[in-house]
């Protein structure tokens, strides 16, 4: 404002001076006229010269400075982060919570702070009541509010040793987000939650993909050690079928389960059954999908040798998934099918002709 208030005034005395040698012409007007608006021109560029500096550089220095661009205000933890390292968590809290005051709503706040209560003060009551009453106070996402559950299902284990509250907390999860992700997670999670005596004594606490019934852990190889392989592998299919009984959405027992039926049984329709199952299940994640598929192309190519098939498979998912991640290893696996099939063709001839022992 200043600048145009100048700019205006010096145009105002620039023509008034100017009205005036037009009047008195002759060389008054031919000298000073053009003496006068050069110094005008003079004085204006100087008052203007940094505006149209800036204006002609902005476009080289906004790839360094961000330009007119605002921003956005957050919450600084560094200061908190570096305090609890040195274990002055009592600052850390001074630090964490004088941020919490000009951000109440931020969830790595009260995370932070509820961590510093349960984990290195061990005052576990104190920090999930704080993850608990954020919680309930704010409208969470299905992400964030997955997050905290699982956090307090994790502090229940780790420091109540209470299975049973842990299991509410991530069927909460199912609840509270249903049709997501999320709560397919907490499905698989609830699955693998059965033994007691593990979740409570597990070594790693930071780990919570948990114990879970696998064939070479069964029951049958524990205890029946001498029985016929054929015996064995009949208990372990029969166990899997049992847990996913109760469990039907268990998609790793399902995995087990096909590579039993093929390995074990050799019936390649029912462990492509069990594979095209997890693929029908919604909220699956690309990664876990794309490895179902790959799965059911390894049985083509090692157990059918249909190349055909195997090919298909893959297609489906490009087809299904052309954006994901994992469509060029697809792609480049399509394109050594062909040879994949035919090196596994000559290993089993190879095998089939070795003598026996």
């Amino acid at each position: 404002m200043v600048k145009w208030a100048g700019t205006l005034a010096i145009l105002l005395t620039w023509a008034f001076i100017l009205k005036g040698l037009l009047k008195s012409g002759g060389y008054a007007l031919g000298f000073l006229g053009p003496l006068m608006t050069a110094a005008f021109s003079i004085i204006i560029g100087i008052i203007w010269a940094p505006s149209w500096g800036a204006m002609l550089a902005r476009p080289l220095s906004s790839l360094y400075d961000g330009g007119d661009e605002q921003i956005q205000p957050t919450p600084f933890y560094a200061i908190a982060m570096a305090r609890r390292k040195r274990g002055l968590y009592d600052l850390a809290m001074m630090e964490v919570r004088k941020q919490l005051e000009a951000f109440p709503h931020d969830m790595k706040g009260h995370v932070m702070l509820a961590e510093i209560l349960t984990e290195d003060l061990g005052n576990c009551e104190g920090g999930m009541t704080i993850l608990e009453e954020f919680l309930q106070r704010e409208n969470l996402e299905a992400t964030q509010g997955a997050f905290i559950m699982n956090r307090l299902a994790e502090w229940e284990l780790r420091y109540r040793k209470n299975p049973d509250q842990a299991r509410w907390w991530i069927s909460r999860i199912k609840e509270s987000y249903p049709d997501t992700e999320q709560a397919s997670h907490a499905i698989q999670r609830l699955a693998h939650m059965t033994d007691d005596a593990y979740l409570v004594h597990r070594r790693d606490p930071k780990q919570y993909l948990v114990h879970r019934p696998t064939p070479n852990l069964s029951a049958a190889d524990q205890g029946n050690e001498g029985l016929n392989p054929q015996v064995r592998a009949e208990l372990s299919c029969q166990e899997l079928l049992q847990h996913l009984e109760m469990h039907p959405d268990d998609t790793s027992v399902r995995e087990q389960l096909a590579w039993l039926y093929a390995e074990q049984f050799q019936r390649i329709d029912l462990a492509l059954d069990q594979l095209i199952r997890c693929t029908q299940m919604a909220h699956q994640p690309a990664a876990r999908l794309a490895r179902w598929y790959h799965q059911m192309a390894d049985l083509h190519c090692r157990f059918t040798g249909d190349e055909k098939a195997a090919r298909q498979v893959l297609e489906d998912f490009l087809k299904d998934h052309p954006e994901s991640v994992h469509a060029e290893t697809t792609k480049r696996r399509l394109k050594r099918l062909k040879l994949e099939i035919q090196v596994t063709r000559r290993k089993k001839e190879a095998e089939g002709n070795r003598p026996s022992a």
